[in-house]
């Protein structure tokens, strides 16, 4: 496999990526009543997580039938699966591996510019806001410190994400973070304007 999202997997993590051109993406049945009242970007948005779960769990050969959407909006997997699923203006990826492997998962995509100065306070503690104001591309960094923050966040345990209780530490395209007990790693890529950040929590 290749791509952005190939090029960021720790091993035994599996995934897929798509980019939005317009394509034709069918549903199961299942999927689609789930979102049938969605407006239609939210229904593309969905269509397009959805192609890519079922890909990433073609390559454990476990796409047998639908990735249900639970009460609170996230995928049901398959038992013994953890996943996460993203989508951002045009692409959509999504992670898989045996529950046994990860205690969880998270995926996010960003793209550059929409996490502005003003947002900063809100995102992020006083200490990565200096690290921020002393880079010489911040827009950039804060990007991908956000994504990375997201992605811990979807791996983790919590319900609500509290930005300022992740702390994250960027390294060559690497990050580890911690958020009270839970410790996560992770691995981001960029290309062009697009952010994608991977995480795990063992």
């Amino acid at each position: 496999m290749s791509g952005l999202i190939a090029s960021i997997l720790a091993p035994r993590l599996f995934g897929a990526e798509l980019y939005d051109q317009g394509q034709t993406l069918p549903l199961h049945p299942e999927e689609g009543r789930a979102v049938a009242a969605a407006a239609e970007k939210r229904r593309r948005d969905f269509a397009l997580g959805r192609t890519c779960a079922h890909a990433a769990l073609a390559q454990m050969n476990r796409d047998d039938g639908p990735v249900a959407r639970a009460d609170d909006g996230a995928p049901v997997w398959p038992a013994g699966i953890a996943g996460s699923i993203t989508h951002t203006q045009g692409y959509a990826a999504a992670v898989v591996a045996a529950a046994a492997d990860f205690a969880g998962l998270g995926v996010d995509a960003e793209r550059i510019g929409g996490v502005t100065q003003d947002l900063w306070p809100r995102l992020f503690d006083a200490g990565e806001r200096d690290g921020l104001a002393r880079h010489p591309d911040p827009s950039r960094l804060a990007t991908i410190l956000f994504s990375a923050k997201e992605a811990c966040h979807k791996a983790g345990r919590e319900r609500v994400l509290r930005f300022h209780d992740l702390q994250v530490v960027l390294s060559e395209g690497r990050f580890t973070a911690r958020r009270g007990a839970e410790v996560f790693e992770g691995r981001s890529a960029v290309q062009g304007d697009l952010v994608v950040a991977v995480a795990q929590r063992r």
